[in-house]
C-alpha cells in the first residue's frame, strides 16, 4: 500500500502541471514502485545540459559497450517515431555527438535521458514484447500481450487468425491458473518459453506472471470507482525485452486522468428477469378498436400462438373487450399480477403507461416495443424519464423489470406465447418445436436480426426468442445468466451491439457458466470498425480495439464468435443440429460425385479434420458397396472419396452408414452435385422420374442420428434444388451450399468443441 502512495504522488505532481501523461522516467518509477524490472538510466535536465559532463557521466556509470539516448518529453511519447532515440557506442566522443544533435533537433525538450543498453535482437520473436493495459467501459481494465517492437502494429495486422495479440481484463485474473492458461494461449509466448520447434527458452514463466501481477495490481488500484483520485487510461510496455533471462522495460507510456465515480448498474431481479421467459399471464397496452395496429398485431399474435385467453388483458380505457379479450381501464384493476405487459403506445405516452404500471403493483415484467427512448437524438429526456420510472415502480414491486425500448418481442415456445409485432402472413409463427434440433434460445439486441435469421430458417424453432432493444433495464447478459441456468437449454445464439457499463465482463462471466454447464454459445458482435475503437491511446489501442477485445475474451470464456452474418447462421446451424451429440474427436469422412468438390473439401480443413482411412474392416465395407453398384473399377474406398456421378443414392447411402458406424470418423461432410440422372434429386410429380423419398438422405440421416454423428449435407447448384435442400433439411440434416465452406464452417466448429 506504501509503494501505491508514492504512485499516488507521481499523478497528483504531474496532474498539477496539467499533464495527462508521465515522462519515461516517471514510468520506470512507477514501474519500479511496483516490482517491475527498469533499465539503468542517467536523466539530464535540458536546461543547462553540458553534453561533455553528460556524456562522461554515462560512460562512467552505465555498462556495456553501447547506450541508449532519449529525448524526455511529456508531448511526445512514442519518441522512436519522431527521432528522439538514438543508439550509439557508449564513448565519450560518440554520446557528447548524439546529445548535441538531439538538442538541436528538440530544442523545447524538458530532459534527456542515457540508458543502459541491454543486448537482444529486435527481429527474433518473442525478443520483443508489448505488454498494454488499457482502460475499458465494458470489461474494466485489460491487459494485452502481443509481439513488441517500432512494428508491433504492422506485425499485428500481417498476422493469420488465431495469432492474436491475448487479452485478458484483470478482474478475470485472480490467480496464477489463469495466468498459466493466459500464458499458454499467447502464440507470442511460445518464443519466449522455447516451446516452438527448434526454440529455446528465454525467460522463466514467473517473470512473466511478476509482470502481469504487477500490471494488474496497479490498475485494479487506479480505476474509476477504485481506491484512488486517479485513473490509468492506458500503460504500455513496448518493448518489454527478454534479456539475460529477464524481461525488462525499454520503453514506457502512462496515460491518467481523473477517476470517475463508480455508478454500478440496478440490475434487474431474477425473478423480474425470469417471468419474462416464464410467463404465465400477459397483458397488452396500445391496443386499437379500429385498425389492426402494432399492439392488435401482437394481441392477434399471442392468441394464434395459443397462449391462455383467459390470462391475457388489454389495458384500454372505455372499451369491454377486443377480439375476445378482456379490457381493463388501467393495470390497477387486473385480476392477477401479469408477468409481461407489453407496451406498444406513442413515445411521448410511454412515462404515463410506465408510471401507471408500477403504481400499480400488478406489473413485474415490462417489454417496451416503443421505441425513441434515447437512442434518437433529443429523446435523451425520454429515456431519463423511463429510468425514473422503473426506480419508483421497484420501490413498490423489487420484481419490476423493463425490456426494451424498441424490442421486437419476445417468443416464448414452452408458454406459446408469441409477442412479436409481425404480421402472420410476413413470417411464419416462430412457435413450434423442431424435433431433430438441440433446445435453443436466442437473444439478440436487434429484433430485427432474429426475424432476418428465422425467415432464412424457418426450421429453426427457439424454445425462446428475445429481442432486448436498447437495454434500458433488463440487457443482454442479464438474459444470458438467466437462460445459462436452463438445464435443458443447450444453445444459447447471442447477436450484441452495445455495452452497457461492465456488460461485457458480466457477458464473458455467464458465458463461462453457460459453458461449464455444457452449453453451446454462438455470438455475433457489430460494431467492430476503427470509429469505435479508441484510437488515441497508442500501439495498445490500436493493436487490440474494441471488438478485437471483445472477441479474443468472448472466445477465452467460451464463445463461438461469428466474424460475419453468414458465418453466424451456419455455425448456428451446426449448434443446433448437433448440440446434443457427444464429438470425441473431430476425424471427418468427406465426400462427393464430384472431384471438384473432394479437392475442395481437403483443401478446406487443411487436413485439420480429415485423417486417412486406416480400419481393415471400414475399407473392406465400403468397398463391398462400391462393388455391389460396379464402381469398384473406377473408384477406391478412402477420404476424401470421390464416388462420382455414376453413383446411385442405393451406394452413397451405403458408403455414408458404413463412414458412421466406424470408430474412425465422428462425422460426415457429403456433397452432391445433383444433376446426375443416377440420383433423385427432383421432387415426385414433375416430368421426370425422381422421387426425394427414394433418395439417400433419409436413411442417411436416420443413421447419423442413430450414431450420434453430425452429418453435413451440401448441394452446390442452382434454385431448381431448393427442393431437394428444404427436404434435407426437414430431415434435421444442415445444408450448405458450397462444399468448401461447408467444411471450413465445421472445422471452425470443431475447434470450439473440442479446444
Amino acid at each position: 500500500m506504501q509503494n501505491l502512495n508514492a504512485v499516488e504522488k507521481i499523478f497528483e505532481r504531474a496532474g498539477a502541471e496539467g499533464r495527462a501523461s508521465l515522462t519515461e522516467p516517471e514510468v520506470y518509477e512507477v514501474m519500479s514502485l511496483a516490482g517491475l524490472e527498469a533499465p539503468k538510466y542517467l536523466l539530464f535536465p535540458a536546461a543547462g545540459l553540458e553534453p561533455a559532463a553528460a556524456a562522461a557521466a554515462a560512460v562512467s556509470r552505465l555498462g556495456g559497450d553501447k547506450a541508449v539516448l532519449k529525448l524526455v518529453s511529456s508531448k511526445t511519447l512514442h519518441k522512436t517515431e519522431s527521432g528522439g532515440v538514438k543508439v550509439v557506442e557508449k564513448t565519450a566522443e560518440a554520446l557528447e555527438e548524439a546529445l548535441k544533435a538531439l538538442r538541436a533537433k528538440f530544442p523545447d525538450a524538458e530532459a534527456f535521458m542515457a540508458v543502459e543498453f541491454l543486448p537482444h535482437s529486435a527481429f527474433a520473436l518473442g525478443e520483443e514484447l508489448l505488454l498494454g493495459a488499457r482502460a475499458d467501459e465494458a470489461f474494466g481494465p485489460v491487459i494485452t500481450l502481443g509481439p513488441g517492437g517500432t512494428n508491433a502494429e504492422a506485425l499485428t495486422k500481417s498476422l493469420r487468425p488465431g495469432t492474436s495479440p491475448s487479452v485478458i481484463p484483470v478482474d478475470l485474473a485472480f490467480n496464477s491458473g489463469v495466468w498459466d492458461k493466459f500464458l499458454s494461449g499467447c502464440w507470442i509466448w511460445a518464443y519466449v518459453s522455447g516451446s516452438v520447434r527448434g526454440g529455446r527458452r528465454l525467460v522463466q514463466d514467473g517473470e512473466m506472471f511478476k509482470w502481469l501481477e504487477g500490471f494488474s495490481l496497479l490498475m485494479k488500484h487506479f480505476r474509476d470507482g477504485g481506491h484512488s483520485d486517479w485513473a490509468i487510461e492506458e500503460f504500455e510496455v513496448n518493448p518489454l525485452a527478454a534479456s539475460k533471462g529477464r524481461l525488462t522495460a525499454l520503453d514506457g507510456v502512462l496515460r491518467f486522468r481523473k477517476a470517475r465515480k463508480a455508478s454500478p448498474r440496478v440490475k434487474p431481479s431474477k425473478k423480474g428477469v425470469g417471468g419474462l421467459l416464464h410467463t404465465a399471464s400477459a397483458a397488452v397496452v396500445g391496443v386499437s378498436e379500429k385498425k389492426m395496429n402494432m399492439a392488435r398485431i401482437i394481441l392477434n399474435n399471442i392468441l394464434k400462438a395459443g397462449f391462455p385467453r383467459e390470462h391475457t388483458y388489454i389495458i384500454k380505457e372505455g372499451a369491454a373487450e377486443i377480439d375476445g379479450v378482456k379490457c381493463f381501464a388501467s393495470p390497477a384493476g387486473l385480476p392477477e399480477k401479469v408477468d409481461m405487459y407489453v407496451v406498444a403506445v406513442p413515445s411521448p405516452e410511454v412515462p404515463r403507461v410506465l408510471a401507471e404500471a408500477g403504481e400499480s403493483g400488478k406489473v413485474n415484467g415490462v417489454v417496451l416495443i416503443s421505441g425513441g427512448m434515447g437512442e434518437k437524438a433529443g429523446s435523451e429526456g425520454m429515456a431519463g424519464s423511463v429510468v425514473e420510472a422503473i426506480a419508483r415502480a421497484r420501490e413498490k414491486n423489487p420484481d419490476f423489470a423493463l425490456s426494451g425500448g424498441n424490442s421486437m418481442g419476445i417468443v416464448l415456445n414452452d408458454a406459446k406465447l408469441n409477442t412479436f409485432f409481425i404480421p402472420e402472413y410476413k413470417l411464419e409463427h416462430p412457435i413450434g418445436v423442431n424435433p431433430y434440433n438441440a433446445k435453443t434460445a436466442f437473444v439478440s439486441q436487434s429484433g430485427a436480426f432474429v426475424i432476418s435469421t428465422i425467415s432464412k430458417m424457418p426450421w429453426l424453432k427457439p424454445a425462446y426468442s428475445v429481442t432486448v432493444g436498447n437495454q434500458q433495464d433488463v440487457t443482454v447478459p442479464d438474459y444470458v445468466e438467466r437462460l445459462a441456468d436452463e438445464d435443458d437449454l443447450k444453445v444459447i445464439l447471442v447477436y450484441m451491439e452495445g455495452f452497457k457499463p461492465g456488460d461485457g465482463l458480466a457477458l464473458a462471466r455467464v458465458i463461462d457458466k453457460a459453458r461449464s454447464k455444457g452449453k453451446q454459445v454462438v455470438l455475433y458482435k457489430a460494431g467492430r470498425t476503427a470509429v469505435g475503437q479508441k484510437a488515441v491511446m497508442g500501439h495498445t489501442a490500436s493493436i487490440a480495439g474494441d471488438y478485437l477485445v471483445t472477441r479474443l475474451i468472448m472466445e477465452g470464456a467460451g464463445a463461438l464468435v461469428a466474424e460475419t452474418f453468414d458465418d453466424f447462421n451456419d455455425l448456428a446451424a451446426l449448434a443446433c443440429s448437433f448440440a446434443n451429440f457427444e464429438i470425441r474427436h473431430g476425424n471427418t469422412f468427406l465426400m462427393s460425385n464430384a472431384g471438384f468438390e473432394a479437392a475442395g473439401m481437403a483443401d478446406g480443413v487443411a487436413g485439420r479434420f480429415t485423417a486417412e482411412m486406416k480400419s481393415p474392416d471400414l475399407y473392406a465395407a465400403m468397398t463391398r458397396t462400391l462393388k455391389e453398384f460396379r464402381l469398384d473399377s473406377i473408384v477406391d474406398a478412402k477420404n476424401p472419396l470421390d464416388i462420382t456421378p455414376m453413383a446411385p443414392d442405393a451406394a452413397i447411402g451405403g458408403v455414408i452408414k458404413a463412414a458412421l458406424a466406424s470408430d474412425e470418423f465422428s462425422g460426415a461432410v457429403v456433397s452432391m452435385v445433383p444433376l446426375t440422372a443416377a440420383m433423385n434429386t427432383l421432387p415426385k410429380g414433375g416430368a421426370w422420374p425422381d422421387d426425394l423419398e427414394k433418395s439417400f438422405l433419409k436413411d442417411a440421416a436416420k443413421a447419423a442420428r442413430a450414431a450420434g454423428k453430425p452429418l453435413i449435407f451440401c448441394v452446390a447448384c442452382g434454385t431448381l434444388y431448393e427442393p431437394y435442400c428444404a427436404y434435407a433439411q426437414k430431415l434435421g440434416l444442415p445444408v450448405f451450399r458450397s462444399a468448401d465452406r461447408a467444411v471450413k464452417i465445421y472445422a471452425k466448429y470443431l475447434e470450439y468443441l473440442l479446444s
